[in-house]
């Protein structure tokens, strides 16, 4: 089961930014999650819609997150069908001892906006588009078992209330 946070935040540097907390254990994730998703051999894009345990997520996947509150699964689609989500980055944070929520959400927030500007072709703050992320909890982060230290880094385009739904790669959009 992965616990979702959609509280906006301000960070340091003045961006507004959106927090998913990932983390538990990977068994009960799949108790109530999918497995993998069906990918192209040669692009690894994800080729059928499906529902997917959430720890099977990659950088070029297009879903739609939702606003749930505990997340062990993720409807995954191809790029070119209508979606609200893609994870544009993802990095791995240090072993070693918890460094907090608020360290992790630091380094995510770091991570993500430094990977931003690459991906789409225009800096964060001309950008209407706006970015989550996808990080570990202490459960997980503890997790013997799972050990999970991943960040990933989302973007979408928001609307009213509710992200935008889009076709195709926000990737080089320059939006």
């Amino acid at each position: 089961m992965v616990q979702t946070h959609r509280a906006r935040t301000i960070a340091a540097a003045g961006i507004l930014t959106t927090t998913l907390a990932i983390g538990g254990c990977a068994t009960i994730g799949q108790l109530f999650g999918g497995g993998a998703p069906q990918r192209d051999d040669e692009t690894n894009q994800v080729t059928e819609s499906a529902d997917v345990d959430v720890f099977q997520l990659q950088v070029g996947d297009c879903l739609s997150l939702g606003d749930d509150s505990q997340l062990s699964s993720a409807s995954v689609v191809p790029c070119s069908e209508p979606h609200t989500d893609e994870i544009y980055h993802e990095f791995e944070l240090p072993d070693g001892d918890w460094p907090g929520e608020e360290a992790v959400q630091q380094a995510a927030d770091e991570g993500c906006y430094k990977a931003f500007e690459p991906f789409v072709g225009k800096a964060y703050e001309e950008s209407v588009l706006e970015y989550i992320y996808l990080t570990p909890t202490e459960a997980g982060w503890t997790d013997t078992g799972l050990q999970d230290r991943l960040i990933q880094c989302v973007v979408y385009e928001p609307g009213d209330g509710a992200p935008v739904e889009i076709e195709g790669s926000l990737e080089g959009s320059a939006r």
